[in-house]
């Protein structure tokens, strides 16, 4: 798979791709009318909606950020040998291309310096860590990993109740917290020169976009905020995915009506094909993702 990468002022923002795979729209969307789908299929197909399948396409990547000095992961997908079954068997003890894709844009494990987990579910932490000698470890031994308390707080206290994040928890988050690599955030601020923590809890109790900022340029990694490109359209259409549903909604919203025709590059946590692109107006009213040239 060739790699797709943009250039955001100084920074290059590559995407490596774990898995793509389709989701039934109307579980995504149980209380949706998915005939909206049909009235955005313009600009909906084919990367995002697959209207034979009524699917909504699901890609899980990172995007590696590098910028100055600095070698940044922003979410590290679902990772290989990781025991998710019977909730997740797509996922369960799978092997993936991502780490031939990362070695592929011409980044090692040991290179990456900062690991930016928006949030704590188990499609975002999987290669936090690697299977070596029957032990999880940091599968990026130089790197400190950037988690956001209240998530870390959440997901510890419903240890053993949540069979989705308890696993992920045990095998991609606790080896990275025990081995001292953890670096905890709570507050919006400028992480490092040019790199941005932005909070955007809802779909969960901590979850953070990230906001790239390099000469006059603008980009934001928006993590599970917007899983599906056609919430620009409708953005209190609400996922089975997210836990506090209203807050969701609030965030989004506020997320889309600031970012409209806005000279800034939008990179989501799923979003298939091109992904770049912005947030623009329809004639006649509405908004929609405009891909990036």
């Amino acid at each position: 798979m060739a790699l797709q990468s943009w250039k955001i002022g100084d920074a290059t923002v590559t995407k490596i791709v774990d898995m793509i795979e389709p989701f039934s729209a109307s579980r995504a969307y149980p209380d949706a009318d998915l005939s909206e789908f049909d009235k955005h299929r313009d600009w909906l197909t084919p990367y995002f909606y697959d209207p034979a399948q009524k699917a909504i396409i699901l890609s899980f990547h990172s995007y590696l950020v590098r910028s100055g000095k600095h070698t940044i992961l922003i979410d590290t997908c679902i990772g290989d040998h990781k025991s998710r079954s019977p909730m997740l068997p797509t996922w369960h003890l799978r092997e993936g291309p991502w780490l031939n894709n990362l070695a592929q844009a011409g980044v090692q494990p040991e290179q990456v310096n900062y690991v930016m987990c928006t949030h704590l579910h188990a499609d975002h932490v999987g290669w936090n860590t690697k299977l070596e000698n029957g032990r999880w470890v940091p599968t990026f031994p130089n790197a400190r990993y950037v988690l956001h308390r209240k998530e870390l707080e959440s997901v510890q206290a419903r240890l053993g109740q949540d069979g989705y994040n308890s696993p992920s928890y045990v095998d991609s988050v606790l080896p990275v917290i025990e081995s001292r690599q953890a670096d905890l955030v709570d507050t919006d601020h400028e992480f490092l020169k040019g790199v941005h923590v932005c909070q955007t809890p809802g779909h969960s109790p901590g979850h953070y976009c990230v906001e790239i900022k390099s000469q006059k340029a603008h980009a934001v990694m928006s993590g599970d905020l917007i899983h599906n490109a056609v919430q620009i359209a409708r953005p209190d259409w609400i996922t089975v995915f997210c836990g506090d549903k209203q807050a969701a909604v609030a965030q989004r919203t506020k997320f889309i009506d600031q970012h409209t025709d806005q000279d800034i590059t939008l990179f989501a946590g799923h979003f298939g094909g091109p992904t770049a692109g912005r947030i623009a107006s329809r004639k006649g009213g509405g908004r929609f993702f405009k891909v990036n040239p």
